[in-house]
């Protein structure tokens, strides 16, 4: 099954994808500070990527991420009502609110559920004319699937089409040639926070990502503390919440209603685990020989102890084979 998300998110863009999001948010490396040192199978003329100028449905996120394969990884903002469009034009998932439907009679659902295009079974060939099989597949307003034009080296561009509405969006995808790069930036964990219901670890080689679990029936609530000691994060026993008003909002990675004329605690996550781009993490040494340092402070709200989890940023260069 391609991407059961975030489960809450891209809630928390907090995404399971096509390994489960425990497993892949072994995760989705930040593609564009990775270096190959040579080419992966979907890659040839280059990686598929959104354009940049594309604008998409009111109250929607949208990013191409890599597991196993290429895929889409698609949220809403649980108040509004999006179609995806196959390459035959109709509709085979549709983003409904707070749960996601796939139309188990389409072509395109079937297609999604491999990288290169799953088999198309013969009772749907064979019924030009069978009738929409709408079944609700996931109870949170994200997903993700597979396309076959990603992972297909010969095409250079194509559309996506999106529904909203009687609109029909059109989201151009195009392969684009990464730089060559001599290396990366590894963040690192040496030390975690200490406390015995709270786990934390770096889910990717590169980039700037870390997840934080508030572990089994735990009593205790957490805040993740920025570099002035102010709350941003908070794992409650009902999930995630994000101080949307804090400076560091949208730098998080996190999706989340920003149209909402309120700021402040919104829940972001219904589970117990948080991934999030955390700025002190991508502040990287001027020179790749040197070792950054980073820290994020976490509090125990039931005594106001504080702990830290503590880590290094060190150069990974990469020798081209």
């Amino acid at each position: 099954m391609p991407f059961d998300p975030f489960k809450g998110a891209m809630k928390a863009l907090g995404l399971f994808l096509a390994l489960s999001f425990f497993a892949l948010f072994t995760f989705i490396p930040n593609l564009s500070n990775t270096a190959h040192a040579h080419a992966e199978h979907g890659t040839e003329g280059g990686i598929p990527t959104i354009d940049g100028k594309a604008r998409l449905p009111e109250g929607s996120s949208l990013q191409i991420v890599k597991t196993t394969a290429f895929q889409f990884a698609m949220a809403t903002n649980g108040n509004t009502r999006i179609e995806v469009l196959g390459e035959d034009k109709k509709p085979f998932l549709r983003f409904d609110q707070q749960a996601v439907f796939a139309d188990l009679n389409s072509t395109g659902w079937h297609r999604a559920q491999q990288p290169g295009g799953g088999p198309i079974p013969a009772f749907i060939k064979d019924n030009k004319k069978l009738k929409p099989n709408w079944v609700q597949i996931q109870s949170e307003p994200g997903y993700g699937w597979y396309d076959p034009r990603l992972m297909n080296e010969s095409i250079a561009h194509f559309d996506l089409l999106l529904r909203q509405g009687k609109q029909t969006i059109k989201v151009r995808v195009e392969r684009i040639e990464p730089e060559p790069m001599q290396g990366f930036w590894r963040p690192t964990q040496i030390e975690l926070a200490e406390f015995d219901h709270l786990n934390s670890l770096i889910p990717g080689l590169s980039g700037n990502t870390l997840m934080v679990s508030r572990l089994g029936s735990a009593d205790s609530n957490y805040q993740i503390l920025d570099d002035k000691a102010e709350p941003f994060l908070e794992l409650r026993a009902d999930g995630v919440w994000l101080d949307t008003a804090h400076r560091w909002a949208d730098a998080l990675g996190l999706f989340y209603d920003k149209s909402a004329k309120e700021q402040g605690w919104t829940k972001v996550s219904a589970s117990n685990t948080i991934t999030f781009n955390d700025p002190r993490l991508a502040q990287r040494p001027a020179k790749t020989d040197a070792i950054g340092q980073w820290t994020v402070p976490v509090k125990r709200l039931d005594d106001n102890k504080v702990s830290r989890i503590q880590g290094e940023l060190r150069w990974q260069p990469v020798v081209a084979k």
